[in-house]
């Protein structure tokens, strides 16, 4: 999937932040774009999340230190925030960045499957990082606590995740096809199978626990995290 990309490197400093927010609200619902920053976009997110509240999805696929590249996508800010619409768009992308790493392995195109790879993995770790330092404590205090309950299996499965990331990119680094074809079929068995438990039980369950208010300010934690 081919999402276009504004290098705000490119753009004079003085008249960078308002070009990139002139191009973002310019996204239709569901139209994506892939910012090129010099430095951590921090200031443009507070700003998006200020001026076009509940307006995009947001998540980084690289971190540095020579680019960090934010992916953007517009949404229906007139729809509710949730946990659920958030994560499963991070899931969406992720998914895609997992299954362009496999074919650009099969097809031989190394450095893509390097670069796919790569993103896959700055996504995917965040993602676990967000679950476990806050959302999984935000609904277990709100919760009383679970103990040995679905979020310390959620956790548990994080390092199962992680594991198979590694795996993944040691894959792609030695240019080997058929284990990356291995490593992609453990995460699709561990990864995707995580995904579907929280979007079909987890997410809408931490959705019906909170009031919207605080719905809403959980969902800019995440998105700031």
């Amino acid at each position: 999937m081919t999402i276009s990309e504004l290098d705000g490197r490119a753009i004079p400093h003085e008249t960078r932040l308002p070009a990139i927010m002139d191009a973002l609200s310019g996204l239709a619902p569901g139209e994506s774009l892939v910012l090129i920053a010099p430095h951590h976009p921090a200031k443009l997110l507070q700003l998006l999340l200020s001026e076009f509240p509940g307006g995009f999805d947001f998540g980084p696929l690289e971190c540095g230190p020579a680019a960090w590249r934010w992916q953007f996508t517009a949404r229906d800010a007139a729809l509710p925030r949730s946990v659920t619409g958030y994560l499963v768009w991070d899931h969406r992308r992720m998914e895609n960045l997992l299954e362009e790493t496999l074919a650009a392995a099969v097809a031989g195109r190394w450095d893509d499957a390097h670069l796919h790879a790569s993103r896959y993995a700055t996504a995917l770790r965040r993602h676990a990082d967000l679950e476990d330092e806050v959302l999984f404590p935000a609904y277990e205090s709100a919760c009383g606590g679970f103990g040995d309950g679905p979020t310390a299996h959620m956790r548990a499965e994080h390092v199962e995740v992680r594991a198979g990331i590694d795996r993944l990119l040691r894959a792609v680094n030695a240019r080997d096809a058929g284990a990356v074809r291995d490593a992609d079929e453990t995460l699709r068995r561990v990864a995707l199978e995580h995904h579907a438990k929280e979007e079909e039980i987890l997410f809408p369950s931490i959705d019906d626990t909170f009031p919207q208010p605080e719905l809403d300010a959980l969902v800019q934690r995440l998105l700031m995290a």
